[in-house]
């Protein structure tokens, strides 16, 4: 079961978000105070994994509204939609079937007519196509749960032989745990057990959630070793008590060893959960050392992994699957290599759970998945959510710029000093998402070493090849195979390119896309490494319309996307805005991970690009 889809409203400065698509990975990049805690704090209490997290309207309701909050209880904070998959139905269908003794309505009294008709196990009568369950939480409610349509639609269980009482249990039991990770003053400093069971008293066993949390990641340890803290206090007070204990400090040592390496990648570490009379401390050794140190003495980055990967294990019962992880700046601690190798545990995590993570760090921006950003604006001090990598807000553009290596003294570049020019921003994202993909499976990708900056246009892209050129940089420009490339190609050819080459000792290389992919229409472009009907089929969703490819002109230019933008115009008289299609294409995108997700031949093409770029470069 996955999460597909959320939305937020009445709560803090999120008067109303809208629905938000969510992938298995979605970094949600905005400015500080723009609404991203809000957002993950709402949807955290739909189904936290700690009972007891709800709205407060003293706390939450918007303070631009603070007349309507004497009608708040009742008002809808969060909806969240669950896909589930065959084997969730099936699952769902079992245990949820009525009985040809219970009724309709699903009160399960024995002896009443039924119309209803027993489900046997795995059956599925009439079912639609998808099939959702939806939860929703208000102001003063516990959360609802139903069954739905992938349109949203609710769902009369009964009409499939469904008792509604036990589909909603079933749904409670099962839909995905939410974990909430943002706070990053886990110190690891010694705890006495006597004084946090007296907190824990106080609060009350099921109220864990307002302690600290420290406290609250130490009540974790203690729950993952299977060790109840009255009873370890207790034994604490006898001296066979205290060595039945070192048992169970020692088992608790060696579990959570095993579960922090599955997450932390960089090196072994052991732990050692010592207690000495009522005092715990965490000791942390590296194994190429071979000597302990407390906890606290461990950088503020490792801390955070440790919290994370202690509370994520609590959360998902060890298994580290079937969970919703909210995760508020993660690797602002981190060194650059700690922060990739963490991008790179969510692609592993993401097969399992849904990972959901805010950011401003460019690093923690995937260039090779465009499709997982949602930019987070500001607009009238409310929450707006745009899908995709375009804000008209300088702020959250800040760190897309930054990440494509568009910071204000280009300093990317000047560090990396391999620079390849492309026309635009779509051709950028097209050629990271291939990349990737084609990376992952051992093929030939961008190398690393080159770094893309996106001209606007192929008309100004002289203008950036001639700032390349005076910055001696080590760079080259892909342009597109059509007339206004062959124009900017004139441009380039007409600088001091042999002044240039015997400063530097290499050439700047012009390389148009479609000799380098072999394509072998007259023009082409970034699209064209796709199939025709792929990109028409983004079109076509995009403007809701049914153009085929015999209605595509066969003279004028062979570019599919002059060719659609032709039939567009003369056929239903609208303009082509790439905007709307490349939204359409990241939606594919998200679904691309394997090199068989692609469209056909589309690898291919792509490969040999990547392998014409790299030799361009001098690139084994």
């Amino acid at each position: 079961m996955r999460l597909k889809r959320f939305r937020v409203s009445n709560y803090r400065n999120v008067i109303e978000s809208g629905w938000i698509d969510a992938n298995d990975i979605t970094a949600f990049v905005g400015p500080n105070e723009a609404g991203k805690s809000n957002l993950f704090e709402a949807l955290y209490c739909l189904n936290p994994y700690i009972d007891g997290a709800t709205y407060d309207t003293a706390e939450d309701w918007p303070v631009d509204d603070w007349k309507g909050r004497k009608d708040a209880e009742g008002k809808e904070v969060c909806r969240a939609q669950f896909l589930l998959s065959d084997e969730d139905i099936a699952a769902l269908q079992e245990f949820a079937a009525l009985s040809p003794d219970e009724d309709q309505e699903g009160d399960g009294e024995v002896g009443e007519e039924s119309d209803s008709v027993p489900v046997e196990a795995g059956e599925s009568p009439d079912l639609p196509e998808s099939l959702s369950i939806f939860a929703w939480k208000s102001y003063g409610y516990q959360t609802g749960f139903t069954l739905a349509d992938d349109e949203s639609n609710p769902l009369d269980p009964n009409e499939f032989g469904m008792d509604t009482d036990r589909v909603s249990k079933w749904a409670r039991e099962n839909v995905p745990k939410f974990v909430l990770i943002q706070d990053y003053n886990f110190s690891g400093t010694q705890v006495e057990l006597t004084d946090l069971k007296i907190r824990l008293d106080k609060v009350g066993r099921d109220n864990r959630n307002s302690l600290s949390p420290e406290d609250q990641t130490i009540l974790i340890v203690l729950d993952l070793a299977e060790i109840d803290i009255d009873d370890f206090v207790e034994k604490g007070e006898s001296k066979e008590g205290r060595t039945i204990r070192q048992f169970d400090k020692r088992a608790a040592s060696s579990y959570l060893t095993q579960q922090f390496q599955r997450l932390w990648t960089q090196k072994k570490v052991k732990f050692d959960i010592d207690v000495d009379g009522p005092t715990l401390n965490i000791f942390a050794e590296d194994e190429a050392i071979g000597f302990p140190v407390r906890l606290n003495r461990r950088s503020t980055g490792f801390r955070w992994y440790v919290s994370f990967a202690w509370k994520f294990t609590h959360a998902s019962n060890g298994e580290f699957a079937n969970c919703v992880l909210l995760l508020e700046e993660p690797g602002i601690h981190l060194h650059y290599t700690g922060q990739r190798d963490l991008l790179r545990v969510f692609d592993g995590l993401g097969e399992s759970n849904t990972v959901l993570y805010t950011t401003h760090l460019a690093s923690m921006v995937d260039q090779a998945n465009p499709e997982r950003v949602r930019i987070v604006e500001s607009k009238d001090h409310h929450v707006a959510i745009t899908h995709g990598v375009v804000s008209a807000q300088p702020a959250p553009m800040a760190v897309i710029e930054s990440s494509l290596g568009l910071t204000p003294d280009l300093s990317g570049m000047l560090g990396n000093r391999k620079v390849l020019i492309v026309e635009g921003g779509t051709d950028a994202l097209i050629i990271n998402k291939l990349s990737g993909i084609l990376s992952k499976a051992g093929k030939t990708g961008l190398s690393e070493q080159i770094y893309l900056w996106p001209a606007q246009t192929s008309s100004k892209a002289p203008m950036y090849v001639a700032f390349a050129l005076g910055q001696r940089w080590d760079a080259a420009v892909l342009l597109d195979s059509d007339e206004a490339g062959n124009v900017a190609r004139a441009k380039i050819n007409e600088m001091d390119l042999k002044e240039y080459a015997a400063e530097t000792g290499h050439e700047f290389r012009v390389l148009m896309i479609g000799e380098a992919a072999g394509i072998t229409e007259t023009d082409s472009a970034v699209e064209d490494l796709f199939p025709d009907e792929w990109f028409l089929d983004c079109v076509n969703r995009a403007y809701g319309l049914a153009i085929k490819l015999e209605d595509l002109p066969d003279d004028g230019p062979t570019l599919i996307s002059k060719r659609v933008e032709t039939a567009l115009k003369s056929r239903h008289g609208r303009d082509l805005d790439k905007k709307h299609v490349l939204k359409e294409m990241l939606k594919d995108f998200d679904g691309w991970k394997e090199i068989k997700d692609l469209p056909r031949d589309t690898a291919a093409k792509a490969e040999k690009l990547f392998k014409k770029i790299d030799a361009a470069f001098d690139l084994g």
